[in-house]
């Protein structure tokens, strides 16, 4: 336990180590809401931890750990403003060009949700007045109930203006009462109306969408949450269930937000209570929302969750990308020339790149927005590239079936893919190459076989597929594979052991009959 002593005047030292930061507490001192500012930038804001009574602490969030390197000026200032603490950190050479400095300067933070995002700013507050205005009026148009919700409600009804440190807006559409079922096919629906409006939609679940904004200012996004009455109680995924009578909701209100009026809920203050708590008119800038485990199960068994890590590999795109290039030069060996080959899990698309080049119509899939954001610069018009979700069933059988409407007969390459996705989601990829691959089409893989030194279950990259792993959930769907080679290979979680295969349709049997027999 540490033994800082008893500060006697302000600032008071900071113990920068690997895991945390400390500062003394005074005598009787409570927690505190607290910034973390590095080079006098604010990176980070959160509720200090007392480990003992004379220490306040501040874990370094997990987004935060692969920039924990470099060297500067860090300070802890409460949040009325004043310098709590202050002091020096030495975390040694950065790594990968990124260190803790860099992330302020790139006018980045960790926001609400842990992970690392654009810092609030006037420009963005603007840009995401009009993107909800857009969007509200996309879905008014459409014949759907419309209002804002969540932290955009909470800014409106507080102060008029959207929360100093909210990033994104927040609309929800009101079903009325409604099955889940029902839900699930009514976001379909908002999604078409949002698209058919040249607006990029992400989907995170069948009740949560998120619009993607992007200006002159830079890029945001607007999330959109369906809300709905069943069996007497009020769902309103992520977070939110619970006794709502409708005239909490209807008819919608208005309320006035950046000197602009958004539909609201009948109630506000009902509504808040439900969402945030008794407490809701107090600020908090530590709050983070706690989903009791009964309601997530819920809405996560009723609507699934389709983007799951996918911040991980936003970031990770942007600190470690590469491509493996031996895994293309292997399919593009077992291909015949002008092959129709989808790169599924494409990254930045160095692979897509090399495949084209070698005379092959390539498509690059992936669905981390910075992925395809950088393959569609990298492409030059050479490959096709589109943004695929895995996890989403539908959407990847879609693409399957669009590609045997088009006559094509596409190969498959999943370079350094499988072990990273969930079960789950692998089945969903296993299920896609049963309906593409043909009685002559290939898949080749790659993936660590080997845990990592480094594992951790919130770091998908230092996941594994054994390939026992691997022959039991292909058979479900009449696949086979060949071992065609295993090898060492040094990635963002350490040094791996890599097993490259060759996935194909079973030659025993046809795919249906396996199917059959799985069963």
């Amino acid at each position: 336990m540490s033994t800082l002593p008893v500060p006697r005047a302000l600032p008071r030292p900071v113990t920068v180590r690997r895991r945390w930061l400390e500062w003394p507490a005074a005598p009787g001192e409570r927690e505190l809401d607290v910034d973390v500012e590095i080079g006098g930038v604010r990176l980070w804001s959160g509720k200090s931890e007392r480990p003992g009574p004379r220490i306040h602490r501040m874990t370094w969030p997990r987004a935060l750990h692969p920039y924990l390197s470099g060297s500067g000026v860090v300070a802890v200032r409460a949040a009325g403003g004043e310098v709590l603490a202050t002091g020096r950190y030495s975390l040694g050479e950065p790594r990968l060009g990124r260190d803790l400095r860099s992330l302020g300067q790139a006018g980045l933070v960790v926001d609400k949700w842990g992970k690392i995002a654009s810092a609030p700013s006037q420009d963005l507050h603007s840009l995401l007045i009009d993107g909800l205005e857009q969007v509200i009026t996309v879905l008014q148009h459409g014949g759907y109930t419309v209002s804002i919700t969540g932290g955009t409600l909470l800014g409106a009804v507080r102060s008029g203006e959207i929360i100093e440190r909210d990033d994104d807006v927040d609309v929800f559409v009101y079903l009325g009462e409604l099955g889940p079922t029902d839900v699930s096919l009514a976001s379909y629906r908002i999604q078409r109306t949002l698209e058919s409006a040249s607006h990029r939609v992400v989907r995170h679940s069948d009740a949560h969408l998120q619009v993607i904004i992007t200006g002159e200012r830079g890029t945001a996004h607007v999330d959109v949450f369906l809300g709905f009455h069943h069996d007497g109680t009020y769902h309103q995924p992520i977070a939110v269930r619970g006794e709502l009578p409708v005239e909490a909701i209807l008819p919608l209100g208005t309320a006035r937000l950046a000197g602009r009026e958004f539909p609201a809920v009948a109630d506000p203050e009902r509504w808040l209570a439900l969402c945030y708590g008794p407490g809701w008119r107090t600020p908090d800038p530590s709050f983070r929302f706690r989903t009791p485990p009964s309601t997530r199960r819920r809405f996560e068994n009723w609507f699934g969750v389709y983007d799951l890590n996918r911040h991980f590999w936003e970031d990770w795109i942007g600190r470690a990308a590469a491509g493996w290039h031996a895994d293309a030069e292997q399919l593009d060996r077992v291909v015949p020339r002008g092959a129709r080959i989808i790169d599924l899990g494409s990254g930045i698309g160095e692979n897509s790149r090399l495949l084209a080049e070698r005379g092959h119509r390539v498509l690059a899939a992936d669905y981390a927005l910075g992925a395809v954001s950088a393959a569609e610069q990298l492409s030059g018009g050479r490959f096709e590239v589109r943004r695929v979700n895995a996890a989403d069933r539908r959407e990847l059988l879609a693409l399957g079936a669009e590609e045997l409407l088009a006559g094509h007969a596409p190969h498959v390459l999943l370079s350094d893919v499988l072990a990273y996705l969930t079960r789950s989601t692998r089945a969903n990829a296993f299920r896609f190459l049963e309906l593409v691959l043909g009685r002559s089409g290939r898949a080749v893989a790659s993936f660590p076989v080997n845990p990592s030194l480094h594992y951790e279950h919130a770091r998908p990259d230092t996941w594994h597929l054994p390939l026992a792993w691997l022959a039991e959930e292909i058979a479900a769907f009449g696949l086979e594979f060949a071992l065609l080679g295993t090898g060492y290979r040094r990635t963002s979680a350490g040094l791996r052991r890599f097993a490259t295969v060759e996935l194909r349709r079973a030659r025993a049997t046809s795919a249906v009959t396996s199917r059959k027999e799985a069963q």
